[in-house]
């Protein structure tokens, strides 16, 4: 018997021990490092990082082999003046030139010296992997936003089981005393029914709420890249009346908008900058090669090299750029009032926040007092039925008044929660600990 027992405990420890409890905190830690959405962002930063890259190797020399060989079934033809020949003057003779087989083996070196257009493009790219960098911060915050939305919704789950298995509890004392009563002919049928119905309804909700926490929990392993099978359990809410979070920073969503209005001066840069001159420098150098078969058969090979300077100069352009700098004008007066709606909707919003989130502290507090009060109520209401003092319907009463009270501080607890997270995200605080 000993051995069962002790083989029983262990079943039970080791079960628990498979179950973890995680903190609000860790599951964001966990979110922000196994998301989906967050590491697709890393990839972009990635992606970003590699285009700048690429552009910069613009700048590099560029060499090129390149190796030729021509058989000329026909070989070319060239007109001569017919004066070199003593013919009439203003009259050509055609004339063949070479010999079939032709070889060229040669290096080819560019090497942009003056390419401003290209220098304006890598700082936009460069702008551009900022952004990126802007936009994971983003996605994390995002990611607490939900984490925090989903984690909050479980607690509030547990928080109606508890009530529930409260309820349950004041029904069954209910039911006994109802049951006595019964017995001494001190209440009817009708009433223990009346307890029953209302106790197997309290068992139906408590089942529909057990599901919806396991969905909830279901969508937070997701959210936080925890593996399904795996089995995690949530603290439940605890408000400390603690102020306010760190001071304000600027929020990621202006900074975004900031930098995508940097983005827009940059490629209306690079464009202003397309009609100044590219100057590059060439060279070039290898062998020609003449052969022929036959009985005159030789192969002969010339050297050839040069270095240049080249200098391209747009001179019109159907004023194609000079459109769509003008484009870009429209686009940037667009962002900078876009970026102002931004602020000037944080500050609403934040001013709205204060108000929210006093007036969530003072109700959790009063509806904590009213739930005591209700319970007190009840309790006395229930000894008061036992005397033959109360009716069923004033313990049915207070009963409900109970229940309208958690329903109270359930609604509370939403409301506080959000309000929070909300300041939070306002201020700029979301990845803040």
């Amino acid at each position: 018997m000993k051995k069962f027992l002790f083989i029983l405990l262990m079943e039970m420890l080791s079960a628990q021990s498979f179950s973890q409890v995680f903190s609000l905190q860790q599951c964001i830690d966990s979110a922000i490092q196994n998301n989906y959405t967050v590491r697709i962002a890393a990839y972009d930063i990635k992606q970003t990082d590699a285009k700048v890259e690429e552009a910069k190797s613009n700048l590099l020399p560029k060499i090129n082999t390149v190796i030729d060989y021509r058989y000329y079934i026909n070989l070319p033809y060239q007109l001569l003046p017919a004066g070199v020949f003593g013919g009439p003057a203003g009259t050509y003779k055609e004339a063949q030139f070479g010999v079939p087989n032709n070889i060229n083996a040669n290096v080819q070196l560019s090497y942009p010296l003056y390419n401003p257009a290209l220098k304006a493009t890598i700082s936009t790219i460069e702008t551009g992997t900022e952004i990126a960098v802007l936009q994971k911060i983003k996605s994390q915050e995002d990611i607490v936003m939900e984490v925090s939305n989903v984690y909050y919704n479980a607690q509030v789950l547990l928080s109606q089981l508890s009530f529930t298995d409260s309820n349950i509890v004041n029904s069954k004392n209910l039911l006994s005393i109802m049951q006595l009563l019964y017995q001494q002919k001190m209440a009817t049928g009708t009433d223990v029914q009346k307890i029953n119905l209302q106790l197997a309804q309290l068992q139906t909700q408590k089942e529909t709420v057990e599901s919806q926490y396991q969905q909830v929990i279901n969508i937070l392993k997701f959210l936080i890249g925890f593996p399904p099978e795996k089995n995690i359990n949530i603290m439940p809410h605890t408000h400390s009346n603690t102020n306010s979070h760190q001071k304000d920073d600027a929020l990621t969503e202006v900074k975004l908008a900031e930098k995508q209005i940097n983005f827009l001066q940059s490629e209306k840069n690079t464009l202003q900058k397309s009609k100044l001159p590219i100057i590059n420098l060439n060279g070039f150098y290898g062998t020609t090669g003449f052969a022929n078969t036959g009985a005159n058969d030789f192969i002969k090979f010339y050297p050839l090299g040069y270095a240049g300077v080249q200098a391209i100069l747009p001179l019109y352009t159907g004023n194609s750029v000079k459109k769509k700098i003008k484009g870009k004008e429209i686009e940037i007066e667009k962002a900078n009032t876009k970026l102002a709606m931004i602020k000037d909707k944080n500050e609403v919003d934040k001013e709205n926040n204060v108000y929210q989130l006093n007036i969530a502290k003072r109700n959790l507090v009063t509806i904590q007092q009213q739930i005591n009060l209700a319970q007190n109520i009840y309790t006395n209401t229930l000894l008061q039925k036992k005397e033959g003092i109360a009716t069923l319907t004033d313990v049915l009463q207070a009963d409900n008044a109970v229940r309208e009270a958690q329903k109270n501080y359930i609604d509370a607890l939403i409301a506080i929660s959000r309000a929070e997270l909300e300041n939070k995200k306002l201020t700029g605080n979301l990845l803040n600990k």
